[in-house]
């Protein structure tokens, strides 16, 4: 018998829990500290444990060590047995079982969201279902990671029927009677018909021929927010996004017990339409249990669909185009708009899903990587929400109050304060007496999150929540107002203070004050470009670290800041001592006394006063540009560069295509990175790679004389030109 399966004798006589046939008790896998060290010791016989416990311990100790060495044995001897098995391998060892199965190898892709083991693991499914549309679709969502819808494009062409069998579904002219039909029209959900095109439609030129078949990937994804402060216009307009915006309100996908074949719109992340809202608003409009895609509350009370119209709240010259009367509301999912007939009795909150290319800015979505670099041993700990809980002390009702108790704390502190709530705080921390001070050593962290109440070990008591515990999902805080930081440390200091920001929209100011202070990071948030200001003066060695954000205007009036960017959007000009940038798209000018880029896009000019140090790599950059030196940067000369050049689906900030490459880009620029990913902020996403894993794999599972076309849908589900 083997090791992994042998039963620990010690553990019998102890009564204790042994690990299940085939897992090994290793440290690893639950056992205590204590035990695994003590294991081996406890086999000795009694009289040596006796004399041992005379001398000092000496045998318990080398058995100790050991007993670690024999733990992580068994760690690995339990580990070789998981690889073994596709659903408990390590990553590393998917393409290996892969290679067993006759998989085509695959381009790895840099995504800790992606994973290539759905691919490996439906392999044989795969072969069964060989030739049919059903396997094309989930072939596409294994190797891409988006939903996929396929169409035999060749059952969308007006032919001439036989009358003995004859296709009610597919009539050669379009009904114009039915609206809620024809706004499919272009997208895989239509049911209108079209003449032939010839064109190849692996090229993405053609599309309706009788061998094709179209793959079209929805890409965007939707990311549901509750308790949102709805932006008031007046007494009663408002809209649903707490800038004032008017932004498509997405669909949450249905995507309980559906097949990967004849999917509808309801089943894909996409804007909702009136129509379509207007057809099944149970299934949109939400309830407090189910959010759904959107709901309105008023003083935290949701009000009834029966009192909800679906209109069209389209701008009129005397302001919207239509206006409810009593009881009514009125909503507009297409610009994300609510009407009240009379004034609300209270405060107006919505839920709702939001669309966008990934995981950037700020945003509900997991952000626990991100935040376990910067929590450290928390000693502080405080939550913000607007009613806090009468039993909670340390959950205060304003940011103000928060801050004011931070600022009590000593040098050396490492502090977090949760914003628990997704709603509108307005607040201004600019007062000598209210801004966030940092002392020497000290690190504040303010994230949005949760603050979750966990038993404690008496389980007679209550939950409590400890410190250190946050989890940094399902809220989006905003902030409006001006919020100002300043660094305590004293002159000369080696252990300046830090603050870091994570996970929350400010409207606004973010302004770090003449004082010492050494870095502040700014994470996963959205500093809403246009409006929002970043700024610092005099503090020297000041370090500003940008992470998958979007900010606008960045010019420290000290000039001795160091700047740097990743995954980013950088919508106003940037101005730092040293910069570095990677994978980001700066979208103004870029103004540096030493540079460095790597697979990022400056559409404005850069300048550079040293650039006899530093490189630009992989990177878009104009030729009039004063950089260091350049190695494979595009343009790579003056008769490239009319053609070279970035196109982006939109450049307006909250569009859910916001600075995403256009499908008509350059290859240059849209596979022209390291590793022939794409340039700019959303590289993280590995476009290139899952495209060509899919590619390469679709052949294989085509029926002979077959083509398929790769479509990336917009926000419509609008197909505007291969993926």
């Amino acid at each position: 018998m083997s090791a992994d399966r042998r039963e620990d004798p010690t553990e019998r006589q102890r009564g204790g829990s042994h690990a299940p046939r085939g897992r090994p008790a290793a440290a690893g896998r639950g056992a205590t500290a204590s035990m695994s060290a003590d294991r081996l010791f406890d086999l000795m016989p009694a009289v040596h444990r006796l004399r041992d416990a005379a001398q000092g311990d000496p045998l318990r100790a080398l058995l100790s060590v050991i007993a670690g060495e024999v733990s992580a044995l068994e760690q690995n001897i339990g580990q070789l047995y998981d690889d073994a098995f596709i659903e408990t391998c390590s990553e590393w060892v998917v393409p290996y079982l892969g290679d067993l199965l006759g998989a085509r190898p695959l381009l790895p892709v840099d995504d800790p969201a992606f994973t290539q083991r759905g691919y490996v693991a439906g392999r044989l499914d795969y072969q069964r279902r060989k030739g049919t549309a059903s396997v094309l679709a989930q072939l596409a969502r294994d190797l891409t990671g988006w939903p996929a819808v396929v169409v035999e494009l060749f059952q969308r062409l007006a032919t001439t029927q036989h009358v003995n069998h004859v296709r009610l579904g597919a009539p050669a002219t379009a009904d114009l009677r039915d609206g809620y039909r024809l706004q499919f029209v272009d997208t895989p959900f239509e049911q209108v018909a079209h003449l032939a095109d010839v064109r190849h439609v692996d090229t993405g030129r053609g599309r309706y021929n009788i061998p094709n078949v179209g793959l079209f990937l929805f890409r965007l994804q939707g990311y549901p927010l509750s308790g949102v402060t709805a932006r008031a216009l007046d007494q009663t307009r408002f809209t649903v996004d707490p800038l004032g915006r008017s932004q498509a309100v997405f669909t949450v996908p249905d995507t309980a017990g559906t097949a990967t074949y004849g999917i509808g719109p309801e089943n894909v992340t996409m804007a909702l339409s009136r129509r379509t809202m207007r057809r099944d608003p149970a299934r949109y409009y939400g309830t407090d249990e189910d959010p759904a895609s959107i709901v309105v509350a008023v003083d935290g009370t949701v009000q009834p669909l029966g009192s909800v119209d679906v209109c069209d709240l389209s701008d009129t010259a005397g302001g919207w185009a239509h206006q409810p009367v009593g009881d009514r509301i009125a909503v507009d999912p297409q610009l994300g708009r609510i009407a009240f007939g009379t004034p609300p009795a209270g405060a107006v909150t919505t839920s709702y899903a939001y669309g966008f290319p990934g995981d950037l800015g700020g945003g509900p979505y997991d952000k626990r990587a991100a935040l376990a670099r910067y929590l450290g041993e928390v000693g502080w700990q405080a939550g913000v929400m607007a009613a806090p809980p009468p039993d909670e002390p340390r959950i205060k009702p304003t940011l103000q109050a928060a801050v004011a108790e931070w600022n009590q704390q000593p040098p050396g502190t490492h502090g977090v304060i949760v914003l628990l709530e997704s709603g509108t705080r307005t607040e201004d921390l600019d007062t000598p007496a209210g801004r966030i001070a940092i002392p020497e050593g000290s690190h504040l962290v303010v994230v949005s999150g949760q603050w979750p109440l966990e038993e404690g070990e008496d389980p007679t008591q209550p939950p409590v929540r400890r410190l250190g515990r946050v989890s940094p999902r399902a809220v989006r805080a905003h902030l409006r107002g001006t919020i100002e930081v300043v660094g305590t440390a004293p002159s000369g200091s080696p252990e300046p203070g830090r603050l870091t920001v994570l996970g929350v929209l400010l409207e606004g100011a973010l302004t770090v004050r003449a004082g010492r202070l050494g870095g502040l990071t700014v994470s996963h948030c959205s500093l809403v470009p246009g409006t929002t200001t970043l700024q610092a003066e005099s503090n020297p060695g000041l370090a500003i670290t940008l992470e998958r954000s979007v900010v606008g205007d960045l010019s420290p009036a000290d000039p001795t800041v160091d700047v740097s960017v990743t995954d980013c959007v950088v919508a106003g000009d940037l101005s730092a001592d040293t910069l570095a940038v990677e994978s980001s798209t700066l979208l103004g000018s870029v103004a540096a006394r030493s540079a460095s880029a790597s697979n990022s896009i400056f559409v404005g000019p850069v300048s550079v006063v040293r650039r006899q140090v530093g490189c630009f790599r992989y990177s878009y950059v104009s030729l009039d540009s004063r950089t260091p030196r350049r190695f494979r940067c595009q343009p790579a000369d003056t008769d490239s560069a009319g053609r070279v050049r970035p196109a982006f689906a939109s450049m307006a900030f909250g569009a859910p295509d916001y600075a995403l490459l256009h499908p008509s880009v350059a290859p240059e620029i849209g596979a022209g990175g390291e590793g022939e990913t794409e340039l700019g902020a959303w590289r993280f996403l590995q476009v290139p790679r899952r495209l060509r894993n899919l590619r390469t794999a679709l052949d294989e599972y085509l029926r002979f004389g077959l083509e398929a076309g790769v479509f990336a849908a917009d926000q419509q589900g609008r197909a505007g030109g291969g993926a």
